[in-house]
């Protein structure tokens, strides 16, 4: 079993996830396989306007962290509609990466293979207000 991430990191990720134009899966869909409703979903991560319960959070991170992970594909019907499947092998999608990043106070440019649906990383804004 995976560990379910902190509140705190769980709220940074979620909120970049539901952001993101092109993670491929719909807010719907995302809280279909959590188990929780869309509504929620948006409430707690997107608007900030209710807290984050413990039943939530063990359900979202176990859905993210399963989508992250190249568990989950989304397969469509031939009338276009939309569907989730899990996969007995994890394929995560991968892309080619280079961003620049704040390491001791100098910028270097971090170039490689990255998972796409990996949220995780700061900003470079976010790296500048912490140091």
């Amino acid at each position: 079993m995976k560990p379910i991430l902190p509140k705190s990191v769980l709220r940074r990720v979620m909120y970049r996830f539901l952001k993101d134009k092109n993670r491929e899966i719909s807010i719907a869909m995302f809280a279909d396989l959590a188990g929780v409703s869309e509504s929620i979903i948006k409430e707690v991560f997107l608007y900030q306007n209710l807290p984050l319960s413990e039943f939530v959070q063990r359900r979202v991170s176990k859905a993210y962290t399963e989508w992250k992970d190249g568990q989950i594909a989304i397969m469509q019907n031939r009338d276009n509609t939309k569907f989730y499947e899990y996969r007995k092998e994890a394929r995560p999608a991968l892309k080619k990466e280079s961003k620049l990043q704040l390491v001791n106070g100098q910028f270097t440019i971090k170039m490689g293979i990255a998972n796409r649906y990996d949220y995780f990383d700061q900003t470079l804004d976010e790296q500048l207000e912490r140091g």
